[in-house]
């Protein structure tokens, strides 16, 4: 049974009991509403606590796939690494066979060039491929009765052509000499069969003395006549040369030999003493070469930023040849003037347009060799 509340006033006449009844049901429902802000409170906490444990399995998550990919990292690191090989090298030792294989139907021309260290590249030896066995193959040099059978052994560079269909495909390999056999003037040249094949990468190194026919003419800027980066994108900004060659009218320098990736220029005695304080190795300086194309019955003209090498005194010409290594080349911009536009290599390190030239002139050397062969003897080494 619940009691009424009393007046204050009347609380005197209440039973003792009777007070603490009161008290606890009167407290009761006074504390009421703060019982309800507690829970409300605790549901909150126990709400935040979800929170902060998705939370932290979030962050363990992350911090497990930072650390995985970091491990990953380390073993990519740590990982022997593969040297780069170029895709157009081939290695199957099938596919080099059926490759040598074809250039012995085609009797495809083969040029051989000894180089050995310390020793200044000989002449290139032209043979034709006529036969192949299981670990080597033939050359056949006709009219060569010289070559010394010191030579087996040792390294040779090669370089071949095979027909395929309307074009022409360029190999270059190195290999030894396995044996050299003369037959009356006939000699015969055996060589490994290489590990690898090379195709078009030998092409920067494939160099031609340059027929006077087609060499129309040559500037050199170096020094203070060098244009500085921001002209050389105009011709009009550009200093005089320092040196012109002209072939039978001013020769201040001559070019001895030249590939898609570099040339040899030849400086003569009379000019030597006054370019000696600009010939430093690894010094920048810039060549217009002005060319022929009798292909195409019209004038190729490159400009050529070097980077000199490899300068050496000729002790017959009292002169000096030096090294040019091409690092990047330019041709006349579409829009005309004197705009030029400024190119970069190709991949394998050449100026191809100039590498197509220098190809055509080989080609051409090996027809005319072929022809002079029934009349006269091939060179020898």
């Amino acid at each position: 049974m619940r009691l009424q509340a009393l007046p204050i006033s009347d609380t005197k006449y209440i039973p003792h009991y009777n007070i603490g009844i009161f008290m606890v049901d009167f407290s009761t429902s006074l504390i009421s509403p703060s019982a309800s802000s507690f829970w409300e409170i605790q549901r909150h906490f126990l709400e935040r606590t979800l929170d902060m444990n998705a939370i932290r399995e979030i962050l363990i998550g992350v911090c497990g796939i930072v650390a995985a990919l970091g491990l990953i990292m380390l073993i990519l690191h740590f990982r022997p690494r593969k040297p780069y090989v170029p895709q157009d090298w081939i290695f199957d030792p099938t596919a080099i066979r059926n490759t040598i294989n074809l250039a012995v139907i085609q009797r495809s021309k083969f040029e051989l060039q000894f180089a050995m260290e310390g020793e200044a590249r000989r002449p290139a030896l032209r043979c034709t491929a006529v036969n192949l066995n299981e670990k080597d193959f033939t050359l056949e040099a006709s009219g060569l009765t010289t070559l010394s059978t010191r030579w087996e052994g040792r390294p040779v560079d090669c370089f071949f052509m095979i027909r395929n269909r309307e074009a022409y495909l360029f190999y270059a390999f190195t290999t030894s000499i396995t044996s050299i056999k003369v037959i009356k003037d006939i000699c015969l040249i055996k060589l490994t069969l290489p590990a690898k094949l090379e195709t078009r990468q030998k092409r920067s190194y494939l160099r031609i003395t340059p027929p006077e026919e087609y060499m129309l003419g040559a500037a050199l800027w170096r020094g203070p006549h060098m244009p500085g980066d921001e002209k050389r994108g105009d011709l009009a900004l550009w200093a005089k040369p320092s040196r012109i060659w002209l072939p039978g009218t001013r020769e201040d320098f001559t070019i001895r030999d030249i590939s898609s990736g570099g040339m040899r220029l030849h400086l003569p005695r009379q000019v030597l003493a006054e370019e000696m304080d600009f010939i430093n190795i690894s010094a920048q300086f810039m060549v217009m070469l002005d060319l022929w194309d009798p292909d195409k019955a019209q004038r190729l003209r490159f400009w050529l930023l070097c980077r000199m090498q490899s300068p050496v005194l000729d002790f017959e010409t009292k002169g000096m040849d030096l090294g040019a290594q091409f690092l990047a080349w330019a041709k006349p911009a579409e829009t005309g003037g004197s705009s030029l536009l400024w190119l970069k290599l190709a991949s394998s390190g050449e100026v191809e347009p100039l590498g197509n030239w220098i190809m055509r002139r080989h080609l051409e050397f090996f027809r005319e060799a072929e022809q002079a062969a029934a009349f006269y003897p091939r060179e020898t080494v």
